[in-house]
């Protein structure tokens, strides 16, 4: 928006160069993010395909336990304040309600179903 020399506003969209580096897309932030964290690159690498193959024969066999360790913590599979949550939401639901699947409708939306 602009204020015109001859009075009134303008709502034209007025294009400024920008001097900030355009975001990189979430996919290639996670893919730094999880080389990273997990040793493969270092602080500021950039991940070539040369470090995902590394990462790729990394999982190509049994995780490693420090991944697992890892993981099991990122996931709340531990955490007993998580597992009262779910204990209680199962003891409220009754017991049918881990046998609970979602269906797809045609087109007209998913409906709940007791299997």
């Amino acid at each position: 928006m602009r204020i015109s020399k001859e009075g009134g506003i303008s709502l034209q969209r007025i294009r400024r160069p920008s001097n900030r580096t355009p975001a990189a897309p979430v996919a290639k932030v996670a893919e730094r993010l999880v080389c990273r964290s997990l040793g493969i690159t270092k602080d500021g690498e950039d991940v070539t395909s040369s470090t995902l193959n590394v990462f790729t024969k990394r999982f190509k066999e049994q995780l490693p336990p420090e991944v697992i360790v890892a993981m099991r913590d990122f996931f709340k599979l531990d955490d007993s304040a998580v597992a009262a949550v779910e204990d209680a939401l199962i003891d409220h639901g009754g017991a049918a309600a881990m046998d609970s699947v979602w269906l797809e409708q045609d087109g007209q939306g998913s409906q709940l179903a007791i299997a």
